[in-house]
C-alpha cells in the first residue's frame, strides 16, 4: 500500500509541478511589455484552461476517493481521460462508478475514459 501510495503522490506533485512550470511561463506573457493583446489573451485562456483541467482533475479524484478508491489518479488531456486506481483488478460495478464519476465531473463520455489498474507489487 506504501509504494501505490507514494506512486500517486509522485504522479500527483509531477503534475502539479509541471503545471506551476507552465503557469509560470503564461504569466511572464502575461505580463511582458513586448508580446501582442492577442498573444496575452491567449495566454489568459490556457492558464484558464488549465486551472479548469486541474480543478476536474481534483474534484473527480475526491470524488473516487470518497468512494473507497484510494490513491486514485485522475489524468485529462486531449479530451481524454485515464484513470490509474490502486487496485490490481476492478469490477464491473467499480468500472460503472468511476465511468459516472469521471463523465459527470469531466462532461467527457466513457468512451473516452481510460481506466488502468495499478498491478500489485508482490
Amino acid at each position: 500500500e506504501t509504494a501505490s501510495y507514494s506512486f500517486a503522490a509522485e504522479v500527483k506533485l509531477n503534475r502539479d509541478q509541471t503545471r506551476n512550470k507552465n503557469t509560470e511561463s503564461l504569466l511572464q506573457i502575461i505580463n511582458s511589455e513586448v508580446v501582442s493583446e492577442a498573444q496575452k489573451q491567449a495566454a489568459i485562456d490556457q492558464m484558464l484552461e488549465l486551472t479548469d483541467i486541474s480543478e476536474r482533475e481534483t474534484g473527480a479524484e475526491t470524488l473516487l476517493a470518497a468512494k473507497g478508491f484510494e490513491d486514485v489518479v485522475v489524468s485529462i488531456s486531449d479530451m481524454k481521460v485515464d484513470v490509474v486506481i490502486n487496485q490490481s483488478e476492478i469490477s464491473d460495478v467499480q468500472r460503472a462508478q468511476i465511468e459516472d464519476v469521471i463523465t459527470r465531473k469531466t462532461g467527457l463520455p466513457p468512451e473516452n475514459i481510460v481506466i488502468t489498474p495499478m498491478i500489485a507489487a508482490e
